[in-house]
């Protein structure tokens, strides 16, 4: 039996926790034992009340660290083989774990990505911009870095633990989102992506501001591309 820990970042994500934990304690898997952990910036809602109710393990950033920090930190606090990232807002699909799990199991990669462009795949949740922004910054990954998969920012993926810990990140923010596929690509490490459809955030407000993260994405790609080491 192998055990997932999914890792769920929170900041007011009440209404949408609430759905999103009901939905993850219905799943039923054969072969995998699943743990979850909500890493919270500080939330000022009932988001760690809905959290205990459900029994998940609880990290309160007591800092703000960041997007990335958060996914770091619930990682390094699991002792699965696996761990797989999941939205506080609902938009990535809980259903498709099992999905990432049997590619990354069949296909003995270390990473697999869910993406929601190509083939079988797509997003309830894009804007007009996002989706423009998301194609650009693939675009330059592809370019920059050699990277494969066909959604560079779209933080829904499987790995395995041991192996994510070995990579030293420089971001805690949301340029963590680039720079991990970036790094993957990189150090070379085994990866593939398998085809998902994003649905819209279940409730609460988006914490994503288009212009100003964009921009943060672009200058990490920049320095990430200028850093040889």
């Amino acid at each position: 039996m192998n055990k997932v820990t999914i890792i769920i970042p929170t900041k007011n994500e009440e209404e949408s926790l609430k759905v999103l934990l009901s939905e993850i304690n219905k799943l039923e898997f054969k072969n995998i034992i699943c743990e979850t952990i909500i890493v919270d910036a500080n939330s000022t809602d009932g988001t760690l009340k809905i959290a205990k109710q459900y029994q998940c393990k609880i990290i309160v950033e007591k800092e703000k660290k960041g997007y990335g920090s958060a996914i770091i930190e619930g990682i390094n606090n699991s002792n699965s083989k696996y761990a797989v990232i999941l939205d506080g807002d609902g938009s990535k699909n809980p259903n498709y774990i099992y999905d990432l799990f049997m590619a990354i199991e069949k296909r003995n990669d270390d990473f697999v990505f869910a993406s929601r462009y190509g083939k079988d795949s797509g997003s309830k949740d894009d804007t007009l911009l996002t989706h423009f922004g998301n194609r650009i910054f693939t675009n330059l990954g592809k370019l920059m870095f050699k990277i494969k998969i066909n959604d560079i920012l779209h933080t829904f993926f499987i790995c395995k633990i041991e192996i994510f810990k070995k990579i030293k990140f420089k971001y805690n923010d949301f340029s963590f989102c680039s720079e991990l596929p970036i790094l993957v690509a990189k150090l070379k490490i085994p990866h593939s992506e398998v085809p998902t459809h994003e649905r819209k955030r279940i409730a609460g407000k988006v914490k994503v501001n288009s212009f100003i993260d964009g921009f943060i994405i672009l200058k990490s790609m920049i320095n990430l591309f200028f850093n040889k080491n």
